[in-house]
């Protein structure tokens, strides 16, 4: 019985240690072939501030998002349509 909770306890923490990845609606996209080297870039260029800069100071750790805000705007200002 314990091992059964344990076995548990561990897949659901995993499913919380997933990374944001960007729901991309390509054919709103200005640019869709160029995707793929503008998810790489923006996460190079904002590996810097995640975490740093965007804190979320006005709302609960549950719903603060420092990881997906600053890549999900990089990649509305090179002209995709982000959906989530």
């Amino acid at each position: 019985m314990r091992k059964t909770i344990i076995i548990i306890s561990l897949i659901a923490l995993g499913g919380c240690t997933t990374a944001w990845k960007p729901i991309v609606d390509v054919r709103a996209s200005k640019e869709p072939r160029e995707l793929t080297r503008d998810i790489l870039e923006c996460r190079e260029l904002t590996a810097e501030i995640v975490g740093s800069k965007f804190s979320c100071w006005d709302k609960p750790y549950w719903q603060c998002d420092k990881e997906s805000a600053p890549i999900r705007q990089c990649l509305v200002n090179r002209g995709h349509s982000v959906l989530n």
